[in-house]
């Protein structure tokens, strides 16, 4: 169903606003990677498909791939959304960002009356099943990670690689008492794989959640692979 009202959007890549556009409220449009989508973002480190937009009554909804997004609003606050997931954004201004990815990428909704008025419409091309022949480059997997330090992530962060397994209360500490270290030697890891990463991004991660998201969800830089073997036999990869 057309929307009742209008919106426009505004991508900021680093520092630098790319543009404003209006959203089309009679068909889904694509952003990413991809050289179809309606609104194309050039950067290798963005994902081909990192989100689209679907217009419903009351605006639009937003379907994200496999980065997490970041939503601000007046109905929501600030969430983080899950990748995969779907939001619905309604009339007023809505922030959205994507927090693992190597560099600041933001694209800013509004939706309301006249707002989009005498911008371009934003429309995917034909060939939306054609991706580009190069994938995405991520920072992060140009560091030099040791098998040691593989394993202690992927078991610390086993919980990422699970269908629907909720994370420990505290991730370090149920590493370690799984591979019979200390607390501290499984934080030292992490600590530096993170200055690791991060010494090749734009944007830091901050926190440990993050690291885990943006190394098995996002890059897939450490996997089910990287498991022991008497880990690997309980639960299924996601």
């Amino acid at each position: 169903m057309e929307p009742i009202f209008d919106g426009r959007l505004t991508l900021k890549v680093a520092d630098t606003v790319r543009g404003t556009w209006a959203l089309p409220k009679w068909e889904n449009v694509s952003v990413g990677r991809l050289p179809a989508a309606g609104l194309h973002i050039r950067e290798s480190w963005v994902p081909i498909r990192l989100c689209r937009f679907m217009p419903y009554e009351l605006g639009w909804l937003v379907q994200v791939g496999r980065a997490r997004v970041e939503v601000r609003n007046k109905y929501l606050g600030r969430v983080v959304f899950p990748a995969r997931s779907v939001v619905a954004l309604q009339p007023g201004r809505t922030g959205l960002h994507f927090p693992e990815l190597d560099d600041f990428c933001g694209l800013g909704v509004v939706i309301g009356a006249g707002q989009a008025e005498g911008l371009p419409v934003l429309q995917d091309g034909a060939d939306l099943d054609v991706e580009p022949r190069r994938r995405t480059q991520y920072a992060g997997e140009r560091i030099d990670m040791p098998g040691s330090h593989r394993l202690i992530l992927a078991v610390a962060f086993r919980h990422l690689m699970v269908r629907d397994q909720a994370p420990p209360a505290n991730v370090a500490l149920a590493a370690a008492q799984r591979l019979g270290k200390s607390e501290q030697a499984v934080k030292n890891v992490m600590v530096s794989v993170r200055k690791k990463v991060n010494a090749e991004r734009w944007l830091n991660l901050q926190t440990t959640d993050q690291l885990g998201h943006y190394l098995v969800r996002l890059t897939r830089n450490v996997t089910w692979d990287d498991l022991p073997p008497q880990l690997r036999d309980v639960g299924l990869p996601g």
